[in-house]
């Protein structure tokens, strides 16, 4: 109730505005955790998301527990190029050797080779272009010529040469695919920490006093985290069927083949050992499908313009 009249109190009534006002809060805030929790719920509410992560989470198992208890994969003495059977699942190869655990083996090979390619190329991409994208000028130009020389770089002949000079081995392939291949999330990252960078809490961070690797850390870096775990998802399937490709044409540890290895060593019986290029090629399939499907999902629920756009 206010009053009125020569008894009014002008400082009554002011602190009487100021507790009945709404609370305003600052002008800009933060993101909050909630916004984020309920896009994470959206991506787990989808059927599809489950039914894809159940079928990489049985071929990871499998792949890595399986070769326990399905016995030796370079055992020799089983028939030759036996179909697949109750006793031998997946049949045999040439050599009398059982598939199934060969299978497995390569398994752990591709998948291996897979996300360890994401998770290198991933962290190379949120440091530098975190860096380049949120500090600019001279920053921004000599990380970014870094990126564009990583680019260019032609992944095959890269392999060719380094397998020639130093052998091949999974090691070998994995850097080179995380050297060749981490650029394009770093791109993702930069465009990212620039567009963070001119948003009104980070100037509010900036004018708190703040230090910019503060700012950068715990502002720009987990807001730009969508699209970049969208690009890493998609970057272990590109590793797996370059893995594959290379292991294909004999770029790959002839210790412990992959699936792309186990295809090369298929050629030639294609007429009579059709099971040799169907399973190897058939795991890569799904694998590969499986983890598109979730990177698009992903995509759906990260990215709030999906759909609102006809």
């Amino acid at each position: 109730m206010s009053t009125s009249g020569p008894d009014r109190d002008p400082i009554l009534d002011t602190a009487r505005a100021a507790l009945e006002a709404p609370p305003t809060g600052l002008a800009v805030t933060r993101p909050g955790g909630a916004k984020r929790e309920s896009l994470w719920r959206h991506f787990f509410e989808r059927p599809s998301t489950w039914i894809y992560l159940g079928i990489l989470a049985v071929i990871a198992f499998v792949s890595f527990v399986g070769p326990f208890f399905a016995g030796d994969p370079v055992a020799l003495g089983n028939p030759k190029l036996l179909e697949p059977s109750l006793e031998y699942p997946l049949g045999t190869d040439q050599l009398g050797r059982d598939y199934l655990p060969r299978i497995l083996q390569g398994g752990q090979v591709s998948l291996l080779v897979g996300f360890t390619v994401a998770i290198l190329c991933m962290t190379l991409g949120i440091i530098i272009g975190g860096l380049a994208g949120f500090f600019g000028g001279f920053a921004d130009t000599a990380l970014v010529k870094v990126a564009e020389f990583f680019q260019v770089l032609p992944g095959l002949v890269l392999a060719l040469v380094t397998a020639a000079l130093f052998g091949a081995n999974v090691v070998i392939i994995i850097i080179i695919l995380s050297v060749t291949m981490w650029p394009a999330v770093a791109r993702i990252v930069r465009a990212e920490a620039m567009r963070i960078g001119q948003l009104g809490y980070v100037e509010s961070a900036r004018a708190s006093g703040f230090t910019s690797l503060r700012i950068l850390w715990s502002d720009v870096l987990p807001n730009a985290m969508p699209p970049v775990i969208v690009a890493t998802t998609m970057t272990v399937g590109r590793a797996i069927l370059i893995e594959s490709s290379l292991s294909y044409i004999g770029i790959g540890d002839s210790n412990r083949p992959s699936w792309g290895a186990l295809l090369n060593d298929a050629q030639g019986y294609l007429a009579n050992g059709w099971w040799l290029a169907l399973f190897p090629g058939l795991c890569i399939f799904v694998v590969v499908l499986a983890i598109n499907m979730l990177g698009d999902s992903l995509n759906d629920a990260l990215n709030p313009s999906i759909g609102k756009v006809k």
